[in-house]
């Protein structure tokens, strides 16, 4: 049986650091993850790698939301996300010394939002 996707949010992580980023805490508050796409407590991406997620809303009028908090040497980076079923979608990353960040969200499919999070060394240090 084919479970309908009403809203979507694919997170992308590029880790461009010599260093592995551990996830410490993860959330969805508004819908669920992805079958196969849930990050797991404790889980690592590894230096110069990537790490793919995806929370769903399955329920007509719901949208999704959630967080992911990453530990570094530098401190704890999180990211947190909103696609609700009306208005525009929401991101905010906070900031950590020593890693600087960039994130490109594709919006262009209000209803299957695609976040990329590049995270590096911070050269302005």
């Amino acid at each position: 049986m084919n479970t309908i996707v009403y809203r979507s949010v694919k997170l992308v992580l590029q880790n461009s650091t010599n260093e592995s980023l551990s996830i410490q805490g993860v959330a969805v508050l508004k819908g669920r993850w992805a079958d196969k796409m849930e990050p797991q407590q404790g889980g690592i991406i590894k230096e110069q790698s990537t790490g793919e997620w995806k929370s769903v809303s399955t329920e007509l009028g719901t949208g999704t939301s959630g967080f992911l908090r990453l530990g570094s040497q530098s401190g704890y980076l999180t990211l947190k996300w909103s696609s609700p079923w009306t208005g525009r979608f929401e991101q905010s990353v906070s900031k950590v010394p020593g890693l600087a960040t960039e994130v490109d969200v594709d919006d262009s499919q209000p209803d299957a939002v695609v976040m990329t999070l590049s995270v590096a060394a911070d050269r302005k240090k």
